[in-house]
């Protein structure tokens, strides 16, 4: 009935770890703090290029403005230009038309000049052929009658009158071209310096659109493409953002995890300390043939309850716990992390400080018959090569604090008769 009791027991320790087991998930993926740090370190590195970059634009549609503030002046000043132009090029077409106007009255006055010194020559020549004495004397010495006399004085004065209105005629007509010759001079130089002030107004309004212009467009090119360069950054620091957005959720993740597997090991340990409350094993008859080798001997051979670990790992977790009198032993069992206990090749040995010093010692000294991969105590992890310290994994269960983890190789070691402790 013993014996049934015990094979029992094993079973349904079997059934509960297998079921606890299936039903613990698989962790979840944890970004180390180098890669949340990197992660972090490329979204400030683009917030502050996308800040300069946004301070840079900024400035420039500042210095946008004032251009375009610039170019409206440079407008308005045009277009004053162009107003000028075109009342200096109307004057010169009225100047050109005074000068074609002056030229003909010129050519007018030309021309009567001619024709009044043509009449006086004529008159003069007339005057000559007929051997008139024109002199007051000379028409009066040579009259016969009184008649005559008053015919000739009446002749005379009527050609003297001619000859006077004659000679008047050619005179204004001397003066009015000397007048329309001025008046043509200065038409056609008001003509000329019309058309000159013209084109200087058309070259100044043109190089005042055109530089001002040229402003605009240059700074309207550095804008685009400084907002082109400023929305790619924007887009990268959103990616980048999402990125690290989403390990912090890994990391959440993997925390609430390990907070529920933490929870999961602390009521394993409990259950294993209530289990071994009442005895970790069947102890072995102390009146058997072991018991009269001593009671080393005797302890070992009881059946222990730590699950259905490798036959090799019960043997030296056997020989441990009985060696240095520890009452309290987990073996089989789910874990928050990757570990060997599911697998049967890892045991908890819960000790003092003291015990557990003096048997990670023992362990690690016997490696090879023991078949001891690693041990871990109070945050320090030893695979033969001397101790180093552990992440801090937030609780005194899952930092072995009170325990002394033991995993186990593959295979057995060697006799457990050379285990020296």
């Amino acid at each position: 009935m013993r014996m049934i009791s015990v094979t029992v027991s094993v079973v349904v320790g079997l059934l509960l770890a297998a079921s606890t087991a299936a039903a613990q998930p698989a962790p979840p993926p944890n970004p180390s703090d180098d890669a949340l740090d990197a992660s972090r370190a490329a979204v400030v590195e683009r917030a502050a290029e996308l800040g300069r970059l946004s301070g840079l634009a900024a400035e420039l549609d500042g210095r946008a403005a004032t251009a375009r503030a610039v170019l409206q002046d440079r407008r308005e000043v045009a277009f004053e230009r162009l107003t000028a132009l075109q009342a200096a090029e109307v004057a010169a077409d009225a100047a050109a038309e005074r000068a074609a106007d002056a030229g003909v009255a010129t050519t007018a006055a030309r021309n009567a000049v001619d024709q009044a010194r043509l009449r006086l020559d004529q008159a003069a020549a007339a005057t000559y052929q007929q051997t008139l004495d024109l002199g007051p004397l000379g028409l009066l010495t040579g009259a016969q009658t009184p008649e005559e006399l008053v015919a000739r004085a009446e002749f005379g004065n009527l050609v003297a009158g001619e000859l006077a209105r004659i000679i008047d005629a050619v005179q204004r007509a001397h003066i009015g071209q000397v007048n329309a010759e001025s008046l043509a001079r200065a038409a056609a130089d008001e003509a000329e310096a019309a058309g000159a002030a013209a084109e200087q107004a058309r070259a100044v309004a043109d190089a005042a659109v055109a530089d001002a212009s040229a402003a605009v467009a240059d700074q309207e090119a550095e804008l685009g493409r400084l907002d082109a360069e400023r929305a790619g950054i924007e887009a990268q620091l959103a990616s980048l953002t999402v990125a690290d957005q989403r390990l912090r959720e890994q990391r959440g993740a993997y925390l609430s995890y390990q907070e529920r597997a933490a929870r999961a090991a602390e009521e394993e340990r409990r259950r294993a300390e209530r289990a071994a409350a009442s005895t970790d094993t069947d102890a072995g008859s102390s009146s058997g043939p072991a018991a009269a080798l001593g009671p080393e001997y005797g302890c070992r051979t009881g059946v222990p309850r730590w699950g259905p670990v490798k036959r090799w790992v019960s043997d030296a977790g056997q020989l441990l716990r009985c060696r240095f009198g520890i009452e309290s032993v987990g073996g089989v069992g789910p874990r928050g992390r990757v570990s060997d206990h599911p697998l049967g090749l890892a045991l908890d040995f819960f000790v003092d400080r003291e015990t557990g010093d003096a048997l990670a010692e023992c362990a690690l000294r016997n490696r090879g018959p023991l078949a001891v991969k690693y041990v871990i105590f109070r945050q320090r992890i030893n695979t033969g090569s001397g101790w180093r310290m552990m992440e801090d994994r937030g609780s005194p269960v899952e930092n072995h604090m009170e325990h002394v983890h033991m995993s186990f190789n593959a295979s057995p070691g060697g006799s457990l008769a050379s285990v020296r402790c």
